[in-house]
């Protein structure tokens, strides 16, 4: 496929507890007729609260493999020994529908999505380490996974630089605003 202009993609990403979940979320919940989520494709083991779509297309490796031979799948890597990636039916899908696709996805992402597409909205979002700590605490994860998070949220902040824009989202209402004037 050739690149295009006609739509707009918009890639939501920073450190763990940035609040980049609850920004596609909310901005989900109050434009459903405006944004849709761009679910990755990946082929683990459907969980038993998980369903398709929610929160991977699950696929199986042959189909995986048919998928990235095909040019469906531009962008995927491996993790955890499971393969996962971005596929470009499911972004015109939500073209066909209307919608500007949200994903969250990393650097690597981001320049995959930018080499397809041209009209690639990326915004980073964060908050101070000691608001980001606040928060893992607060919604309870582990003092291990707090740690490696608070490790991690380092390198990701230096990712910072190759986004479009850069948002502090120490109030939810506040960036919600600022995200939706920037796509405007």
């Amino acid at each position: 496929m050739e690149k295009t202009t006609a739509n707009r993609i918009v890639v939501i990403e920073g450190p763990s507890g940035a609040g980049k979940d609850t920004i596609i979320k909310t901005l989900m919940q109050r434009y459903p007729d405006r944004f849709g989520k761009l679910v990755s494709v990946a082929t683990r083991a459907m969980r038993p609260h998980e369903s398709e779509g929610n929160p991977y297309h699950f696929v199986t490796n042959e189909e995986f493999d048919r998928m990235v031979e095909a040019g469906d799948i531009f962008e995927h890597t491996m993790r955890h020994g499971e393969k996962r990636g971005m596929s470009e039916r499911y972004i015109l899908e939500l073209f066909n529908a209307n919608k500007i696709p949200l994903k969250d996805c990393d650097i690597v992402g981001v320049r995959a999505l930018k080499s397809r597409f041209n009209n690639v909205i990326t915004i980073f979002v964060t908050a101070d380490k000691n608001e980001i700590e606040r928060r893992l605490r607060g919604r309870g994860d582990k003092p291990e996974d707090i740690e490696r998070r608070l490790k991690d949220y380092d390198q990701c902040i230096l990712d910072a630089k190759y986004y479009d824009y850069v948002l502090i989202n120490n109030d939810l209402e506040k960036t919600i605003d600022k995200i939706i004037q920037i796509i405007s």
